[in-house]
C-alpha cells in the first residue's frame, strides 16, 4: 500500500510540473505573437487644436464675437466611420457646431499620404472675462493594415482666451452685435394701396418688415429690430414671431433675423414711424459702425366714426357753452319783455330802422342818464368833436355817421369816468346795461332843452 502511494504522489508531481512548463510556454508564444502584431500596425493618429488668431494685431476677442476653435484629426491610414467630438460646457460662452460635415484634404508627410479631417467648432462669449475650455474627447475610427478598423480615442489640450467689451459705448446685453459683415433693409405694405386715391384712412393697416443679415454670427444674438412705438393712442402695434435662420455657404456663416410689426392705424392726423438705427462692432476691421433705416410720416384720414371718436370731448364742450348761450339769451329775452332795453339795444335798432329823430333823442337821454347833460357840445371841446355833434343834428343823417357818434360818445363817456361802480350789482348792471326805471332827473329850469323838441318831434 506504501508503494502505491507513492508511486500515486510521484506521478501527480510530474503531472503538475509538466502542465505548469506548458503554460509558460504558451504565454511565451501568446505574447511574442502580441508583440509580432503591434510591430505590423503602423497606424498612426494624431489631433491638434487651436483657436482662430486676431490676424497681425492681435486684438483680444470681443463679447459676442464668433471665435473658432479648431480640431484637426490626421492618420496615416483612412477614416473608416464617422467621428464623434465630445460635448463640453463653458460658462458664459455659447458653444455651436454649426457644419456637421468634417473638411477633409491629404498631405504627404515623409513619402506617407496622411488623411485629415478639420472641424469647427463655434464660440460667442457672453460676458467679459477670462475662459478656459476643457479638454475635449475626440473618438475617429481608422483602416489597420492587415484589414479591420480601429478605435482610438484622443483628447484635447485645454485652452485659454480672454473676451471684452469692445468699446466703451456698449454694455452687456445691449441694443447691438459683433459681425464680419452686417446688412440692413426693410420694406413697407400698406392696406391703403388698396384706395383708388391711395389715402391712409383709419382702420387701414401699415405692415413693417427689417431683416438683418450678418456674417460670423448667430441669429440668437441679433437684437430686436423694431423698438416698441411709444402708447399715444394713434397705432396700435402687432409684433409677429421673429424669423431666425443660420446658413453655411461655402465656409462662410450667414445669419439672418426678420422682423416684422403690423401698425393698425387708430386715430386721423399726422402719423410718425421713426427711424431705426442698429449699432454693431465690425470684427473685421475693429471698428463700431451704426446701420440707419429711415422712417415715414404719413398723413392718416378720418372716417365719421373716427372723427367723433377723437373730437367727442371738443363736441360735448362746443355743446355745452352753445347750450349755455341759449339758456343765457332766453334769460334775458324773458328779463326784458318786462323791463326796458339798454339803450344801446335800442340806439342799433332805430339806426337800422333808419329812425333818426329816435337815434336822437336816445344819444341825449344816454348822455343825460351819464352825465345828466342835455347838450352834445359839452361833451368835449375837441373841434373834431363838435363838428361831430353838428353833423349829427342835421338832416340828413347816414348810418355810418349815427354809429361813429354813438361810439364817440360811449367812449369819450367812459374816458370821462371817475370813480368806480361800486357794488357788483351796479357793475353788471353797467356791463348788461340795466337802468333804474326813474333815472335821476334835472332840476326843471321851465325852459323846453333841445332834447325835449327832438323828443316831441319824434313823437309827433
Amino acid at each position: 500500500m506504501c508503494n502505491r502511494h507513492n508511486k500515486l504522489r510521484h506521478w501527480l508531481c510530474g503531472y503538475v510540473a509538466t502542465a505548469t512548463l506548458l503554460g509558460a510556454v504558451l504565454l511565451t508564444v501568446k505574447a511574442q505573437a502580441a508583440e509580432a502584431a503591434d510591430a505590423t500596425d503602423a497606424t498612426q493618429v494624431t489631433l491638434k487644436s487651436w483657436l482662430k488668431d486676431q490676424g497681425e494685431e492681435k486684438r483680444p476677442y470681443a463679447v459676442n464675437q464668433q471665435i473658432t476653435l479648431y480640431l484637426e484629426l490626421a492618420t496615416n491610414r483612412w477614416f473608416t466611420a464617422g467621428t464623434r467630438i465630445g460635448q463640453f460646457e463653458l460658462p458664459g460662452v455659447m458653444v455651436k457646431q454649426r457644419s456637421e460635415l468634417a473638411t477633409n484634404f491629404t498631405q504627404r508627410r515623409n513619402g506617407e499620404t496622411w488623411s485629415h479631417q478639420r472641424w469647427e467648432l463655434t464660440l460667442y462669449p457672453q460676458q467679459s472675462g477670462q475662459f478656459e475650455i476643457p479638454a475635449i474627447a475626440v473618438r475617429a475610427t481608422v483602416a489597420r493594415p492587415e484589414g479591420g478598423s480601429r478605435q482610438i480615442t484622443l483628447t484635447t489640450p485645454p485652452q485659454r482666451f480672454a473676451a471684452a467689451l469692445p468699446d466703451p459705448a456698449l454694455t452687456v446685453g445691449g441694443r447691438w452685435l459683433s459681425a464680419s459683415n452686417l446688412t440692413l433693409s426693410q420694406r413697407w405694405l400698406r392696406s391703403a394701396d388698396d384706395h383708388a386715391d391711395g389715402g391712409l384712412r383709419v382702420g387701414d393697416a401699415i405692415t413693417r418688415t427689417v431683416t438683418a443679415s450678418g456674417q460670423d454670427t448667430l441669429s440668437v444674438l441679433i437684437p430686436l429690430l423694431i423698438t416698441p412705438l411709444a402708447s399715444d393712442g394713434r397705432v396700435q402695434a402687432y409684433p409677429a414671431q421673429a424669423r431666425l435662420n443660420d446658413t453655411q455657404e461655402r465656409g462662410e456663416y450667414l445669419s439672418t433675423r426678420e422682423d416684422q410689426t403690423t401698425y393698425m392705424v387708430q386715430r386721423g392726423g399726422e402719423l410718425t414711424l421713426p427711424a431705426l438705427e442698429l449699432a454693431w462692432w465690425n470684427s473685421q476691421t475693429g471698428q463700431l459702425q451704426t446701420l440707419t433705416l429711415p422712417g415715414q410720416t404719413l398723413q392718416v384720414r378720418h372716417t365719421p366714426a373716427s372723427w367723433l371718436a377723437a373730437y367727442w370731448h371738443r363736441l360735448l364742450g362746443v355743446a355745452g357753452g352753445v347750450a349755455l348761450l341759449v339758456l343765457a339769451l332766453l334769460a334775458i329775452a324773458r328779463y326784458y319783455r318786462h323791463h326796458p332795453r339798454p339803450l344801446g339795444w335800442q340806439y342799433g335798432a332805430t339806426i337800422w330802422c333808419r329812425q333818426w329823430g329816435a337815434v336822437r333823442v336816445l344819444a341825449y337821454r344816454y348822455l343825460r342818464a351819464k352825465r345828466g347833460w342835455l347838450e352834445l357840445s359839452r361833451v368835449s371841446s375837441d373841434p373834431a368833436w363838435q363838428q361831430q355833434q353838428a353833423v349829427f343834428q342835421q338832416d340828413p343823417l347816414y348810418r355810418a355817421d349815427a354809429l361813429r357818434m354813438g361810439w364817440r360818445l360811449l367812449v369819450r363817456l367812459q374816458r370821462r369816468r371817475g370813480a368806480s361802480l361800486g357794488n357788483i350789482r351796479s357793475r353788471l348792471g353797467h356791463i348788461i346795461g340795466w337802468q333804474a326805471a326813474l333815472p335821476e332827473l334835472t332840476p326843471l329850469t321851465g325852459k323846453p332843452t333841445s332834447a325835449d323838441q327832438l323828443s316831441s318831434n319824434a313823437n309827433r
